[in-house]
């Protein structure tokens, strides 16, 4: 295996996704909020957002901000 290769398939061990219950901030209604996350190697750091999906708008940032 290549060293690429092994960091790759690193990450995929690290990587989960969770689904959030939110409200949207333009109109006030119930959205999911589906988040891919890839874990951080250090307790000391954040999990890294590799993904986001809204279950209203998928661009919306407003949304999206709060997971970075």
């Amino acid at each position: 295996m290549t060293e690429n290769r092994k960091e790759h398939a690193r990450e995929e061990d690290r990587r989960y996704t969770e689904k959030f219950e939110s409200i949207c901030p333009t109109d006030s209604s119930k959205v999911i909020h589906t988040v891919t996350f890839i874990a951080a190697s250090c307790s000391r750091v954040d999990d890294l957002v590799e993904d986001f999906h809204c279950s209203r708008n998928s661009s919306c940032v407003k949304c999206q901000m709060n997971y970075v």
